[in-house]
């Protein structure tokens, strides 16, 4: 992979309706790159005004800005989005409020900003993602590729399995999740998940089709790079969940936007500035 450009700030802009957290996710956002627990409470009422706060994580640099979550955002959008390098959308982890989406999932798409989805208060999720990510698809123009399945125990989703990585973390309140051995009856919904996501790539790449169909295990460089560049050009839209009121999956996030987040150049490009390259 590219060393990274020094003193370079990416712009990543939190959107979302009003009530999935999406404040309460740059609150925990921050307090995970500082090394806190990566917890805020997920606040009632809304804001009708734009926030930012800037971050460090890793030797990264991050301007975040936590927009408004009222319908009529999409109005501010017009001078608040269009030079951002990635939209986090922030989405409720209950099935019947999927079409909420459908105003900033739009908004982004027509600006053709990189984004990805974070699934909030997972935590309270009572039927299965798989089920809440076809009730989000519809709302979405591009693929909505999950990168992470549930752990579940005792009706509530106690951690997660990183389908790129293929390892398993168990949630710990206020800490870094624990890195646990995939649970035996979770390895066959493990296999399943990943191939699809393969799948999903593999739209976009021909020699990871290939290799599909070859029954060819892909490496690991492969589908990260996949992920990274298919992200980048507005291919996908790749998923993740978690809960910002017990700090479960916010580092997760954190580390997947090293990657994700496009340098500035790429919307420099798209806004006419720069030539692409």
């Amino acid at each position: 992979m590219a060393a990274r450009q020094a003193n370079i700030v990416r712009t990543i802009a939190i959107v979302g309706p009003t009530g999935t957290g999406k404040t309460a996710l740059a609150t925990a956002l921050a307090s995970a790159a500082t090394g806190g627990p990566g917890t805020a409470p997920n606040a009632a009422g809304q804001s009708g005004e734009m926030a930012f706060s800037a971050i460090d994580f890793m030797g990264d640099h991050y301007a975040l800005l936590d927009t408004p979550g009222a319908v009529d955002f999409v109005a501010d959008a017009d001078y608040a989005l269009p030079a951002v390098d990635l939209a986090i959308v922030v989405a409720d982890s209950d099935p019947d409020k999927a079409v909420l989406l459908q105003p900033f999932l739009h908004a982004v798409e027509a600006q053709k900003i990189p984004h990805v989805l974070f699934i909030n208060k997972i935590d309270q999720a009572r039927g299965r993602v798989r089920d809440l990510l076809e009730a989000l698809q519809p709302v979405s123009a591009l693929p909505l590729v999950a990168r992470q399945i549930p752990i579940w125990k005792d009706e509530q989703v106690s951690g997660f399995v990183d389908l790129a990585l293929e390892r398993a973390f168990l949630y710990q309140q206020g800490k870094a999740s624990k890195v646990i051995d995939i649970p035996a009856d979770l390895a066959e919904r493990e296999t399943e998940a990943r191939f699809h996501m393969l799948e999903q790539l593999a739209d976009f790449d021909d020699k990871l089709m290939e290799q599909l169909l070859s029954d060819t295990t892909p490496d690991r460089d492969t589908v990260f790079a996949d992920l990274v560049r298919e992200t980048h050009e507005g291919l996908i839209a790749p998923v993740f969940f978690g809960s910002t009121a017990h700090g479960y999956g916010i580092r997760r996030l954190l580390k997947a936007l090293r990657h994700d987040t496009p340098a500035p150049a790429l919307a420099a490009a798209r806004l006419g500035m720069i030539g692409p390259g």
